[in-house]
């Protein structure tokens, strides 16, 4: 269209943060496996004395497929990690039957960063490249997350 304002559609997050607590495997109606991973991450700055300080956030990072078991097998509670991935919206009805909307990040690719998850002579384990693909099949819905 004429006059449209063109600009790039960029939905990427990398962050850096430790669990919250151990993770727990899940799997859809479909069978995928899928895994919550609970973050912390941290902010820092300077209030209005010049003072450092720090935020806390928390955020879950949702992963699939192998990526997912390789998270569950190999990561507890206060492992760092780093997460890239995308922003996603989603909105669920809870017991109450009040709509939830909630932001996570669906997990593209998870690097540990603890040296005794695999064995490799720099200081980050990764997840082998075979498990870098943590979407969902085609088949699979928000509907089928199990959380």
């Amino acid at each position: 269209m004429a006059g449209e304002l063109r600009f790039p559609r960029v939905n990427m997050v990398i962050i850096t943060g430790r669990l919250t607590r151990d993770l727990e495997l899940r799997y859809t109606p479909k069978g995928t496996p899928v895994v919550a991973i609970p973050i912390a991450f941290d902010k820092y700055f300077k209030d209005d004395t010049g003072a450092d300080r720090t935020i806390a956030s928390f955020i879950d990072v949702i992963a699939w497929s192998k990526t997912a078991e390789y998270c569950a097998k190999n990561l507890h509670k206060g492992s760092p990690i780093l997460v890239e991935g995308t922003l996603q919206t989603r909105t669920y009805t809870n017991k109450d039957n009040r709509n939830i909307k909630i932001t996570e990040i669906v997990a593209t690719r998870v690097n540990f960063l603890e040296k005794n998850i695999e064995k490799n002579t720099n200081n980050i384990a990764e997840i082998p490249e075979t498990y870098n693909n943590s979407y969902a099949t085609e088949n699979d819905t928000e509907d089928d997350i199990p959380f």
